[in-house]
């Protein structure tokens, strides 16, 4: 009897450890959408902290227009600490959305840049695409045009699950 409960005692301890905390982390895509759209809202209104504040988290989870209006708010120091670098890398990878003003966007600083600056930018693109890409979350994005003739994405995060990687704020 001793041994069925010490063996019962290790079984439940093995699974209690295995069910420690882990990287992986559930998150519903209407919360996420919603964050997003307002988000967006309160950027457009000059509201940065706001909009820093609901577009982070979408940004890490994959969404494209979050990881946009980010790059923007590195490039031009709007509430975050002004960085070229982590602008490049959030416009990088929200460019994997294939609109074209973004794209050309994100050429036209490329170009402007040193060589050296350049080989940073790739680092970072690269890096990012690696923890906040389409595939790596698991996100795809549909592309529509709004009443004011505007790209709007609409992503979608197939499984809510995925690993959330933190936001840089500093380089």
């Amino acid at each position: 009897m001793r041994i069925k409960r010490l063996v019962s005692l290790l079984c439940l301890s093995v699974f209690l450890f295995s069910c420690k905390s882990t990287d992986i982390v559930r998150k519903t895509t209407i919360s996420l959408g919603f964050k997003e759209i307002n988000g967006i809202k309160q950027y457009d209104k000059g509201n940065y902290e706001d909009a820093f504040n609901l577009l982070k988290e979408p940004a890490a989870w994959g969404y494209k227009g979050s990881q946009y209006a980010l790059a923007f708010m590195f490039l031009k120091g709007n509430y975050v600490q002004q960085s070229t670098l982590l602008g490049m890398g959030w416009l990088g990878v929200a460019k994997e959305a294939n609109v074209k003003e973004w794209t050309e966007q994100y050429n036209n600083f490329y170009a402007a840049a040193t060589e050296q600056q350049k080989d940073k930018i790739d680092e970072i693109v690269k890096e990012y695409i690696k923890r906040y890409g389409l595939k790596s979350q698991d996100v795809t994005c549909q592309k529509g045009i709004n009443a004011q003739r505007r790209v709007v994405l609409k992503c979608h995060k197939y499984n809510g699950l995925g690993i959330l990687y933190p936001v840089d704020l500093v380089e």
